[in-house]
This record gives structure tokens, C-alpha cells and sequence, in this order.
């Protein structure tokens, strides 16, 4: 089993009609450097909820890709999994519903992210980064960046940005709608040890 069949089967083992929660498929976005609470948000998200539940460390992310006519990509879940944790482990854990309705998503970018400078909102912080500190808006810069990676051929187009030089905390920044993720998964071990968390069911 890989990681991205072992991410999928929780999603249907989540639902009780066995329905994923996304839209087209899992591909791997990165490592994800975290040091504190965990987050999904829209860049210009006023408000984010940051979960504590896997220790700090390097983690895998892998994001689901969805086709939309007019933008090409576009993110339809998040799926973090904490370094060291096998496939088997990820579907053993025991996995609950954080919360309902909370993680506001951007109208053209988002962003998986952890602790930033100043403990800035995430659009802030990458306003601070190279390539963003030149442009009018961080989505501005994050849209012509993702135009450009799927004009090169690229089907899954995300940005890794470190945000704390400091601390090496980075930020994997992709294309989403301006959606709520309705649904955050917690996955925790026999030992209550955080394997993983999934935010899917992307709505409007």
C-alpha cells in the first residue's frame, strides 16, 4: 500500500456512504517543516485555526488535484502525515472529526503552514518572502507563479516558501476556490501520538 492509497482510504472509511470528500487525485506537494501549530488557510484569511497535534518535525503533505476549465488546478484537499508514519500505521490510527465549518479557504491560493515570523497570518508572512514582497498581493504572486508551473507542464503546481529563515519553517502554497474545508480529520495512534490530519470536503 502507498501513502497516497493509505490517505484515500481514510477518506472513504471517514464517510458513512464511503464518499472521499474530493475531487480528482492525491499527488505528493512537499515537506512540510513545522515548529508549533499546524494550519490550512486562504492567504488572505483574516481568521486560521492551528492544530497541535503532530510533534514538530518534517512532515509529508500531499494535496488532491481537481481540473477546472478556466484555472486548470485546483486543490480539493490537504493531507498532512507526520514524518516516520508508515501507510499501515496512517490507516490503523484512530481518526476523528476536529471541528466542522472552520478553515476558510483563498479565492485563489492557499496555503499548509506552521509557525511565522511575528506569528504573522500567512499572507503577511510570504509578504515578507522574496518573489511576494515585490508583488501587489501575495494571490497575485502565487496566481502568476501557478500559471507559469502548468504552462511548463506541470499538473499539480505548488510553491514552497520558507516563511521563518530562523526557524526553517516553510509554507507549501497551491491553488484552491474560495472554499471552507467542512471536514478535518485527526489521526492518532494506539499510543495517542498524532499521525496525520486531512482537511477535505472543500464547500462554498
Amino acid at each position: 500500500m502507498t501513502m497516497i492509497e493509505a490517505v484515500e482510504a481514510v477518506l472513504r472509511a471517514s464517510d458513512p456512504d464511503g464518499e472521499p470528500g474530493y475531487q480528482g487525485r492525491f499527488a505528493p506537494a512537499g515537506r512540510l517543516s513545522s515548529r508549533g501549530g499546524i494550519a490550512v488557510s486562504g492567504l488572505d484569511a483574516a481568521e486560521f485555526y492551528t492544530f497541535s497535534v503532530v510533534a514538530d518535525g518534517l512532515h509529508d503533505v500531499y494535496l488532491a488535484y481537481d481540473r477546472d476549465d478556466e484555472r486548470g488546478a485546483v486543490v480539493s484537499a490537504v493531507a498532512l502525515v507526520a514524518g516516520g508514519t508508515t501507510p499501515q500505521a496512517l490507516v490503523a490510527a484512530n481518526w476523528e472529526e476536529a471541528s466542522d465549518d472552520v478553515n476558510m479557504l483563498g479565492e485563489d491560493a492557499s496555503a499548509i503552514y506552521s509557525a511565522t515570523p511575528d506569528d504573522l497570518a500567512i499572507g503577511g508572512a510570504l509578504g515578507r518572502t522574496a518573489g511576494f514582497a515585490q508583488a501587489d498581493t501575495p494571490e497575485a504572486h502565487a496566481v502568476a507563479e501557478f500559471r507559469a508551473q502548468q504552462e511548463s507542464g506541470s499538473r499539480t503546481p505548488v510553491l514552497d516558501v520558507v516563511v521563518d529563515p530562523a526557524g526553517g519553517a516553510n509554507a507549501l502554497v497551491f491553488p484552491t476556490w474560495d472554499f471552507t474545508a467542512n471536514s478535518i480529520l485527526v489521526g492518532r495512534d494506539g499510543h495517542g501520538t498524532g499521525v496525520g490530519i486531512i482537511w477535505s470536503d472543500f464547500d462554498g
